[in-house]
């Protein structure tokens, strides 16, 4: 019976063997995986013994955590996040529909409760988002009119407008603007060109100005225009009549008396004979007040007679055409250089003052009004007599000396930032719905449209350019790199975490296989 029970006990204890060895096989499997995949993690940081370094710490994640977060920027940059594929995700049909919905959404809403561009942007006046965009809008309108290239261009359109406006009728000109816009924009302009450094530098040019008609080879008519040259014309048939009769009035003045008197014994004591003269007129009863009477009394007679106030009134007209005639170098040969420029500087101080207060009744404004309204069917070319094929080049220098002038001012940045910040004021309190309806008939029933190819536009345009700017590849690694240890960890783990956990497992299964191996082996070699 002993012998009997033998085989049994020998084969019971054999698979009490295979089990236990299985069991030791699936332990020493999971532990081995277990605590390999604990050491990527652990230690944190370097271990030392006696002084020397333990091996295998820190932990391979923490000891590779820059080779770790270059890894993971190369691969989300080069392979996930490139410029193609953000393309491509967002212009995706569902992508493009989720734009149009979101889009659809928010311009039903701003119609709904009448916002305005701020408050449809959070541009809220007064927050600092405004202002911060009415500081970066200001500073690049400052930068630009400061440039070259804008004076240059200014010059250039300014004198494409002159050009155009000369050849434009004045009467039909001043019209289209208005006559009190007109008149308001003369007072403006009267202001700024004689008051502070607009003044001086007016009276700079006024004496350079005259400084070179004094010296000018031309006639005095070839120096002005046709209209000024009508006017001197029509002034003198205007005034000769006024004169003439100040002129008798002042002659049966006690005053024109008493002048004649003296030039008449002036003239009688030059010489002995007219002494003699004069008192053979003592004797005749016509002294010196008779022949002053009997003068004043002729000259008046000879201004009442029409024939001799035509005369005059020609006469004048003559006289006039004869000095527009001349040359200035002929008029101003008698003065040297010294004192063509010290007659400039009074004659330019003279105009100065005039146009302040003209002295005439009427101000510069009214007299430029009035002369408008004269020549209203003649063009602004024909009123400044300026050429025909007049130099386009002539004018762009001029704008170009004038912006460049403004741009030189210490006031014109600070008026140009004042501008720009009133724009966007204006524009951010603007209503959208008022906004809206500037849209065209075919894009005012469904805006969204239009954003969408506005979308379109900036996705397949700009995002390229701003994914090259981000640089996702730097931008990630530096992320990964600025993470704890830990929480580097965590975002494996989040990442990994039932992957290992199975791999832990499988270590426990694959040891209790080559458990089981081993006993079968055992058992065959036996």
């Amino acid at each position: 019976m002993h012998c009997q029970n033998a085989p049994q006990v020998g084969f019971i204890m054999n698979w009490q063997q295979a089990a236990l060895a299985v069991l030791v096989g699936a332990v020493i499997g999971y532990v081995t995986n277990w605590v390999a995949i604990r050491m990527l993690f652990r230690p944190l940081y370097e271990k030392k013994l006696l002084g020397l370094h333990v091996p295998f710490t820190p932990g391979v994640i923490p000891r590779g955590k820059t080779r770790l977060a270059k890894g993971i920027g190369d691969a989300v940059g080069g392979m996930l996040l490139t410029e193609e594929k953000v393309v491509q995700h967002l212009l995706r049909p569902d992508s493009e529909d989720k734009v149009r919905r979101y889009l659809d959404h928010r311009i039903a809403e701003m119609r709904g409760r009448d916002a305005t561009v701020g408050e449809t942007f959070a541009l809220s006046p007064g927050e600092q988002p405004a202002a911060d965009l009415r500081q970066w809008i200001s500073t690049i309108a400052v930068n630009v009119a400061k440039s070259d290239e804008f004076r240059r261009v200014a010059a250039r359109a300014a004198a494409g407008l002159t050009g155009s406006l000369l050849d434009q009728q004045v009467g039909p000109s001043i019209a289209m603007i208005g006559r009190t816009r007109f008149r308001e924009w003369l007072e403006q302009l009267t202001a700024g060109l004689l008051e502070g450094e607009a003044g001086d530098n007016l009276m700079g040019r006024f004496i350079t100005v005259i400084e070179n008609f004094l010296n000018s080879p031309r006639t005095v008519r070839e120096h002005l225009p046709e209209a000024m040259v009508e006017g001197i014309h029509q002034f003198i048939d205007g005034q000769a009549p006024r004169i003439i009769s100040s002129i008798d009035r002042y002659l049966s003045s006690r005053s024109a008396h008493r002048a004649i008197k003296n030039r008449v014994n002036h003239f009688f004591e030059g010489t002995a004979l007219k002494r003699m003269l004069n008192g053979v007129f003592s004797l005749l009863g016509t002294g010196s007040d008779a022949l002053a009477d009997k003068l004043a009394a002729e000259i008046s007679m000879f201004l009442a007679d029409e024939q001799n106030q035509a005369e005059i009134i020609r006469r004048l007209h003559q006289l006039a055409d004869e000095f527009m005639e001349k040359s200035m170098a002929d008029i101003s040969a008698a003065l040297d250089e010294a004192g063509k420029r010290e007659k400039a500087w009074e004659i330019a101080s003279w105009l100065i003052e005039k146009l302040r207060h003209s002295g005439l009744g009427l101000s510069v404004p009214e007299i430029v009004e009035q002369m408008a309204e004269r020549n209203s069917a003649k063009t602004w070319r024909e009123i400044f007599h300026i050429d025909e094929t007049g130099p386009r080049e002539a004018l762009e220098s001029f704008f170009d000396r004038l912006f460049n002038q403004a741009q030189s001012s210490d006031k014109y940045a600070q008026k140009v930032k004042q501008l720009a910040e009133r724009c966007v004021d204006v524009v951010l309190q603007a209503k959208m719905s008022c906004v809206l309806e500037l849209l065209p008939e075919n894009v005012k029933e469904n805006p969204g449209h239009l954003a969408l190819g506005l979308y379109r536009f900036l996705v397949q345009k700009q995002v390229p350019g701003l994914v090259r700017f981000l640089d996702v590849n730097g931008m990630i690694r530096r992320q990964v790199e600025e993470l704890d240890v830990l929480q580097v960890e965590e975002l494996l783990l989040g990442i990994m975490r039932r992957e290992l956990v199975a791999i832990t497992w499988l270590g426990g299964l694959l040891g209790a296989v080559l458990g089981l191996v081993t006993v079968g082996m055992q058992y065959l070699a036996k």
